[in-house]
């Protein structure tokens, strides 16, 4: 939890800091997409303490966390589609910033729902 939390603040404090400086400065080019993407380096550092800490759990504890991953992916996949499908029909455009909180909650439901099972 240190690392991963280590590495949420990383990302926080590097957002701001891309935002910041994209105000005050205004690059223009690959200068501007670099510092758009400066944040990812948090993102890529949580990813890296998720990992880790898969990689530290019992049998248990990774059969829960496969259950909401599974759940997480199919949820998500078939929401995105049945959204794209929607969107032809005159439903607003789905922004992909929108993909990873549908899956973030739907991997807490599926925590849930996995704990229950296997008490």
């Amino acid at each position: 939890m240190m690392e991963l939390g280590a590495a949420l603040g990383l990302y926080a404090v590097l957002l701001v800091a891309s935002n910041s400086i994209e105000r005050w400065l205004q690059p223009e080019g690959a200068a501007r997409m670099a510092l758009a993407l400066l944040p990812m380096l948090g993102a890529a550092a949580a990813v890296w303490a998720i990992l880790r800490g898969l990689d530290r759990m019992d049998e248990l504890q990774r059969r829960v966390q496969f259950d909401a991953i599974a759940l997480s992916f199919l949820g998500t996949a078939v929401i995105t589609f049945g959204w794209g499908f929607a969107e032809s029909a005159g439903a607003p455009q789905l922004r992909a910033f929108m993909v990873w909180p549908i899956m973030g909650i739907l991997w807490g439901i599926g925590i849930f729902l996995a704990v229950r099972r296997y008490r």
